[in-house]
């Protein structure tokens, strides 16, 4: 059994009280015999054993065992003694759960994600790794993943930045860059920023990082768009392109393989993102949130080498 830290020092002075190191030596001196063999199975000083276990039974206001000539239980000491091993037990088994989650033989993780063609397969991959771990995901745009972060509502989240946020841990997936999105039959063979400002736009919510990269592009360029219509995803984006009803913008990782649209990069706009993994820093202790954004990682160096 792993003592706690703390267990040859001293106890405090203030009002005793129960602790898990007096337990421990409790029950060490009743297996073993006597002090010293017990000190020595603790791998502590006979006299800090001593302290421990005086400072228990002033916390149990009781005699638990007579020291001379021999060591001998009180009847409260043989009532306790029962309990606390219970209490041991149940720590030993507590210790068990902790070696299993260190290893990833248990535990679950709550993934967030905005952009599910990029979360997706990186989810499949840590669950073919770590089938022992269980898996909930949240959908929702940037600014509701940042929130539910902070609120330690999910654990991790794969999520588009313009740029890294401070305070968090984020770590680069892959790039992405504003796409203008025409009906295939009607697409021109390139288009500005200052052209996609005069046409019926397509955008998504407020609080998506999709429009937010567009919108300061725009304020950038000193442009004001004209929204035709605002939706709440990106596969609404798609339907709205392919009925007629105007531009629609999204990342060009986004498109996914729909034959009805065409998206063209946005040739004078130097709007670049990025999809990220992005947790709490002390997150970054946990040892399924460190799994999942080392694929991530992993991801993203593969990616930058078939580009180069």
């Amino acid at each position: 059994m792993t003592l706690p830290d703390g267990l040859g020092t001293e106890p405090d002075r203030r009002e005793p009280s129960v602790t898990l190191a007096g337990l421990q030596c409790f029950v060490a001196v009743m297996d073993s015999g006597s002090l010293s063999r017990a000190a020595q199975l603790l791998g502590l000083s006979q006299p800090t054993v001593s302290v421990h276990l005086a400072t228990l039974e002033r916390a149990c206001g009781t005699l638990l065992l007579h020291r001379k000539p021999r060591l001998v239980l009180t009847d409260a000491g043989r009532d306790l003694l029962v309990r606390a091993r219970l209490v041991l037990s149940r720590f030993d088994e507590f210790e068990g759960s902790v070696r299993d989650l260190r290893g990833l033989r248990r535990g679950s993780l709550a993934i967030g994600l905005s952009t599910p063609a990029f979360a997706m397969p990186l989810v499949a991959q840590f669950m073919a790794a770590h089938p022992q771990i269980s898996v909930r995901t949240q959908l929702g745009n940037t600014e509701a993943l940042l929130k539910a972060i902070s609120a330690c509502q999910v654990e991790v989240a794969v999520m588009t930045l313009i740029e890294p946020v401070e305070d968090l841990a984020c770590t680069l997936i892959a790039r992405q860059r504003l796409a203008a999105c025409f009906p295939k039959r009607r697409a021109p063979s390139a288009i500005t920023l200052a052209e996609l400002a005069q046409a019926p736009l397509i955008l998504r919510e407020r609080g998506s990082m999709t429009r937010a990269m567009l919108e300061r592009a725009m304020v950038s360029a000193g442009l004001v768009p004209r929204v035709a219509l605002e939706v709440g995803s990106r596969e609404a984006v798609r339907e709205a392109v392919a009925s007629g009803i105007g531009v629609g913008v999204l990342l060009d990782g986004e498109l996914g393989g729909d034959g009805r649209i065409i998206g063209l990069p946005v040739g004078d706009a130097a709007m670049l993102g990025g999809v990220y993994a992005v947790a709490l820093p002390e997150s970054l202790d946990i040892p399924t949130v460190t799994a999942f954004i080392a694929i991530g990682g992993l991801a993203f160096s593969r990616g930058q080498r078939r580009a180069g």
